[in-house]
């Protein structure tokens, strides 16, 4: 009995574990090859503010896709991935427990035309400044946590 107990255990940690990882793909960015995934934490879900009032935002979706919007013109659409190691599992630049950093590759919808054009690659960091109560893109889009 113990064995099948065990033996069931070790099945649903495996399940459990396979499950907690994400399809990884490869993008090549301006030569470089990134691993990424659509699986985003959850901490840096929602809407990003510029200097925490309103327009310009940038908008994180839990299922890969958001809004980016430049200076002055309507959002654009984007697909949202995030860096991830070979286990599926997202990169963190990290400086102290509080503080730490996620690269995400963004590829730009339509609408964006001249610096922002369909199709077009391109990354962004979201900062967690946890001391702050703030997760920060592009030092003045900024979300509450």
């Amino acid at each position: 009995m113990k064995n099948i107990l065990l033996s069931f255990l070790a099945v649903a940690i495996s399940a459990i574990a396979v499950k907690a990882q994400c399809d990884i793909t490869t993008i090549n960015l301006q030569g470089d090859d990134y691993t990424v995934c659509k699986e985003l934490p959850k901490e840096i879900l929602g809407i990003y503010k510029y200097e925490e009032k309103g327009e310009p935002i940038i908008e994180i979706r839990d299922d890969g896709t958001g809004r980016f919007q430049p200076h002055g013109v309507p959002a654009i659409p984007i697909k949202i991935w995030i860096d991830v190691d070979e286990k599926g599992i997202p990169r963190r630049e990290v400086g102290t427990e509080q503080r730490y950093r996620y690269t995400l590759l963004i590829q730009y919808g339509a609408g964006g035309g001249g610096n922002y054009p369909e199709g077009k690659y391109d990354l962004l960091d979201v900062t967690m400044l946890k001391d702050q109560g703030i997760a920060m893109i592009l030092g003045e889009r900024i979300r509450r946590l």
